[in-house]
């Protein structure tokens, strides 16, 4: 029921060690580094409509209609020296102060009751790597939103270290329900702000606002030019892990070198979530001390081909097919009365 063609092919691993509740993409204290524990998670397929997404590379991003099902295959990895058995499951999350959040466990949510992995616990030898799969079944009478979790894979507390904490490592889902299709994803750049840390280094802070009907993950970054003296500089990496929730207004901040001069300059910032991207511009000057500066407001940047309707060029092209077409009825007719002229005489 439901079912969809889907990519098959290498994506990049999510390989975060989690312990109980921090939101997903950030390690929690510990005694292992993110990375280190050995235990990962990926996903093996995704849709073939959405292979130019990079989201749907590493989470589950989707929209269903009420009575719809899908099934992803994900693969677990043990990466240690040591045998583990795996526990896999799926959990809750909400997006919170622009953090996609997993719950601490299963935590609550209709997700909880619409998904299923199986198996739900997987022994790997040292090195070794299995698949698993997660079932979503959107019930007939689900309301239309989104919804947001987590499937989980966590190792028990080593034997005897005194530490009760749990090695988790999650692969977030963002589902879209609703009849038709699905939402669009939009965002606006609104300000872009001229900001010093604490320590003195400059930064740029945008407040961007989701104006779609999907969350959006974001990433970019942030050119500078028409410096004093002509200087250019950049391009310099937003910092990652912003999550923007349907209607919400958050900061994305880029992180500038220390040595930079005041300014004036002429910012750049180019943002994309997925395959969906926006870029606007504003003059800033970087304040003397550690503070932020007035907002600027950000001038959109049109996209390319944004705005153009490719209209006139189906209708160009009909046309020309009807000219070509009569050409040829008419030069068809002609033959036959040659022919028949021909065959008279």
């Amino acid at each position: 029921m439901g079912r969809r063609r889907f990519a098959r092919g290498a994506v990049c691993a999510l390989i975060l060690v989690m312990s109980a509740g921090p939101p997903l993409g950030a390690s929690a204290a510990g005694p292992q580094a993110a990375g280190d524990a050995g235990l990962g998670i990926r996903l093996v397929e995704a849709p073939v409509d959405r292979r130019d997404d990079p989201r749907a590379g590493v989470s589950i991003v989707d929209h269903l209609a009420p009575g719809r099902t899908i099934t992803r295959k994900y693969e677990l990895s043990n990466d240690t020296g040591q045998p583990l058995t795996i526990r896999t499951y799926v959990g809750s999350a909400v997006i919170r102060g622009g953090e996609f959040v997993g719950e601490d466990g299963v935590g609550n949510g209709e997700i909880l009751q619409w998904a299923q992995v199986t198996p739900g616990s997987v022994p790997l030898q040292p090195r070794q790597k299995a698949q698993a799969r997660v079932r979503i079944a959107v019930p007939k009478d689900a309301s239309p939103g989104e919804r947001y979790g987590v499937i989980w894979a966590e190792t028990p507390p080593v034997p005897g270290s005194g530490i009760a904490q749990v090695n988790r490592i999650g692969l977030r889902i963002y589902l879209s329900v609703g009849p038709g299709g699905e939402p669009a994803s939009n965002f606006v750049i609104r300000t872009l702000t001229a900001t010093r840390t604490p320590d003195g280094a400059p930064a740029v802070t945008a407040q961007v606002s989701n104006t779609g009907g999907r969350a959006l993950d974001m990433r970019g970054e942030l050119q500078l030019t028409n410096g004093p003296g002509g200087l250019s500089a950049g391009p310099f990496p937003a910092k990652l892990g912003t999550t923007l929730a349907t209607g919400a207004t958050e900061p994305v901040t880029v992180a500038l070198d220390r040595a930079l001069p005041a300014g004036p300059w002429k910012a750049r910032l180019d943002l994309a979530s997925g395959v969906l991207k926006r870029s606007a511009t504003a003059t800033i000057t970087f304040p003397a001390a550690a503070a932020a500066a007035s907002p600027v407001a950000a001038a959109p940047v049109p996209q390319k081909g944004a705005g153009r309707s490719d209209l006139p060029l189906i209708a160009g092209g009909i046309l020309a097919l009807a000219l070509i077409l009569g050409i040829g009825l008419a030069s068809l007719s002609l033959l036959r009365k040659r022919a028949r002229r021909t065959s008279a005489q």
